[in-house]
């Protein structure tokens, strides 16, 4: 990187303090301690940058983009979109007005068109950028097609580009976590782009979304390759040490503001930042209490800027920093929370003149709070759009299209964290994200389940990690009780001219859902968000399932270690609690390759020497296959066709009678084909019983 590269990168993360602080009582007893007051350090500047969503200059303008925050309080520019191509169900439309096949849920499989062996992703006009690219189960060889050359500037195999087996292609630009595979580059191209994935033995069963710019015509920008790529690699790899823990901050911030605050019940502690024009920067946050997670809860906390006569921020403490109930640490670029309970923010705050920042104490226990911030003066505030964080809950939420914001006005859409109370174990969502903006008469943005728009796969329930999404807590057993996810539009934030909407699907009517959204808006935006009472933001106690029922002699399949295999998909547990109470132990063993003859060996325990009958009970499916199963050489029955228009268990299926000797046996599991109505290959292998035989 040349020296006025590393001088444009180095100003771009600088964040500088401003005037001191005045910090106002609270409502209660004077308590804590004055603040530290520190000299402000010289105040740099804010960079004239210009994200890939206004008219990027360079392509190192555009990498900047990934962790530009600043960046995100511009006003719009009419015309320039940011929009979605997806595997989304087709058999939803809206004709005549009215909602045809609104919750039609084959999310996978749904191309533009078929071109030869290729089936088409996206296309569109530019000039433009690629920015995200996400899918479930990448497959064949992802092409990317740009300005008219019929050569791809791209041209990988898709799972191996997003595990990171591609160089340059590494963590966090790339990754599989929780099964859902990413890729966060920006791909510019000046007048046209097309994706694709070609070679691929099971089109029908992919899923995917493609989140790319539109700029306005008369928009320069490079055309992406390696070259390009190449070029920029510091820049690169400036980004990616910076999303790679994004929890340091920017770098150069000066020492921040400090103060603490005992609130007692019902008392309200009152910051007043600098003077503006101005920005706070920077927010770290640690509460201490008997009770922690609902306290955080329990606390409200506000921000008003410029005497607003609503504030533009408000939401429960802890929920504003992303995740929820209680501190469940991660990393995430603008919000997170450490190891040692500080919670931080980096969202980029501007206001013209004044900030007021409350923590109002509504519960009914002592709460001890520590506060560190940077606020700094900002010379282009009055030309920058307002923060905002607003949040709701609906219990239970019997709402099918259920809003993340419903705004009036000039904005962007910059992220949110959901939080769910499942009672159950079964999956708590299936549903897709859509966004109208502007009026629009069907979504720009159509996905393909929920958990998908977050960044992970298949009702995954391990926590993960990234700078832009995240699963901090999952509580189990399955997917019951709390779960907290949360995904950050950063480089893909959502531009709006006069409103924009968003809802996610909601298929359940038992579950607990709430939500902190944040957007950026002017100052005659109107939103629907409104403080929540206290008594309505209570903590679900944690739900207990009733013991699953066991087969009798059940060997579970999930319970069986593989020992050999040749496969290029997983073989895993997969809780079953979500299609009803019929499997052995709520579980099976879930085995899913990507072709025919593919297999695992399982070691399957004899507890005596005897002639046994094996009986399976498994799982039918519509993108399920045939298996044959097998003891060493000796195949053990007949195929069995697994295709079912819907996950059902098998009946018992007797297979043979054999002779076993006590110890361990190698059980073979192989898909040798599939039923022509089925989409795909996959088996699930309920448990094994092992019955005596004469």
């Amino acid at each position: 990187m040349n020296h006025e590269s590393v001088k444009r990168v180095a100003t771009f993360l600088i964040m500088c303090a401003g005037a001191p602080f005045v910090c106002g009582g609270c409502s209660g007893p004077k308590v804590g301690t004055a603040p530290a007051i520190v000299s402000p350090a010289k105040a740099v500047a804010p960079t004239k940058h210009a994200g890939p969503h206004q008219a990027p200059r360079s392509y190192e303008d555009m990498l900047l983009s990934l962790i530009d925050l600043q960046a995100l309080a511009q006003p719009p520019t009419p015309g320039v979109t940011c929009k979605q191509f997806s595997s989304y169900d087709r058999k939803s439309k809206i004709v005549d007005g009215k909602k045809v096949d609104w919750g039609a849920n084959a999310d996978h499989g749904k191309y533009l068109r078929t071109e030869g062996t290729a089936h088409v992703m996206a296309d569109m006009d530019g000039p433009g950028c690629l920015v995200r690219i996400w899918s479930a189960n990448p497959m064949g060889t992802l092409k990317i097609y740009l300005d008219g050359n019929p050569t791809p500037v791209l041209a990988k195999p898709f799972l191996g580009l997003t595990t990171g087996k591609v160089p340059p292609f590494a963590e966090p630009i790339v990754g599989r976590r929780s099964m859902g595979a990413n890729l966060y580059l920006p791909i510019p191209y000046q007048k046209h782009c097309k994706v694709v994935v070609d070679h691929i033995k099971q089109p029908a069963r992919m899923y995917y979304t493609v989140d790319y710019w539109t700029y306005t015509p008369n928009t320069r920008v490079p055309t992406w390759s390696m070259d390009l790529l190449n070029k920029h690699m510091d820049t690169y790899k400036q980004v990616c040490s910076v999303l790679s823990d994004p929890s340091k901050g920017p770098a150069n911030l000066p020492e921040p503001q400090r103060l603490t605050a005992k609130l007692g019940p019902g008392n309200k502690h009152v910051v007043r930042l600098p003077a503006g024009p101005a920005a706070l920067r920077s927010l770290k946050v640690k509460a201490s209490a008997k009770d922690l997670e609902h306290a955080l809860r329990e606390v409200a906390f506000s921000i008003c800027f410029d005497g607003a006569a609503k504030a533009q921020v408000w939401a429960p403490l802890g929920d504003f920093f992303g995740t929820a109930p209680g501190i469940n640490p991660y990393k995430g670029l603008p919000l997170g929370m450490t190891e040692d309970g500080w919670t931080y923010c980096y969202w980029h705050m501007p206001y013209r003149k004044s900030a007021v920042v409350e923590f109002h104490n509504e519960g009914k226990q002592d709460v001890a709070l520590e506060v560190q911030f940077v606020a700094d003066r900002c010379g282009a505030a009055k030309d920058l759009l307002y923060f905002h964080a607003g949040w709701r809950r609906d219990n239970p939420n019997t709402t099918f299209d259920w809003p993340f914001l419903e705004c009036k006005g000039r904005g962007r859409y910059v992220g949110v964290g959901m939080y769910i109370f499942n009672p159950v174990r079964r999956w708590w969502g299936e549903g897709d994200e859509k966004v109208w903006v502007d009026g629009e008469k069907f979504p720009s943005w159509y996905g393909t389940g929920s958990e998908d728009y977050f960044g992970y796969a298949w009702c995954c329930n391990k926590p993960f990690f990234h700078a832009c999404h995240n699963q901090p807590r999952c509580d189990g057993p399955g997917n019951q009780n709390h779960t907290s996810v949360n995904r950050f539009h950063v480089i893909d934030n959502i531009p709006f001219c006069r409103s924009f909407d968003m809802t996610i699907e909601n298929y359940g009517k038992d579950k607990d859902y709430s939500c902190t959204t944040y957007w950026y808006a002017d100052s005659s935006s109107t939103d629907f968000f409104e403080p929540v009472p206290v008594a309505q933001r209570g903590i679900a106690p944690k739900a207990v399932s009733k013991a699953p029922k066991r087969i009798k002699g059940a060997i579970e399949g999930e319970g069986l270690k593989i020992v050999a295999k040749q496969t290029t998909g997983p073989c895993d547990p997969q809780d079953m609690e979500g299609f009803g109470p019929h499997w052995s132990g709520n579980s099976h063993l879930w085995f899913r390759p990507s072709a025919d003859g593919q297999w695992v060996e399982l070691e399957l325990p004899v507890a005596k020497t005897g002639k046994f009958k094996v009986v399976v009970y498994g799982t039918k499916a519509r993108d399920y296959g045939i298996v044959q199963y097998s003891l060493g050489a000796q195949k053990l029955g007949k195929p069995i066709d697994a295709y079912n228009d819907g996950v059902i268990p098998t009946k018992r299926i007797e297979l043979d009678v054999v002779e076993l000797k006590q110890g361990k046996v190698r059980l073979k599991m192989e898909v040798i084909g599939k039923n022509a109505k089925s989409v795909g290959f996959m088996a699930g292998l309920d448990c094994v019983v092992l019955e005596p035989a004469k």
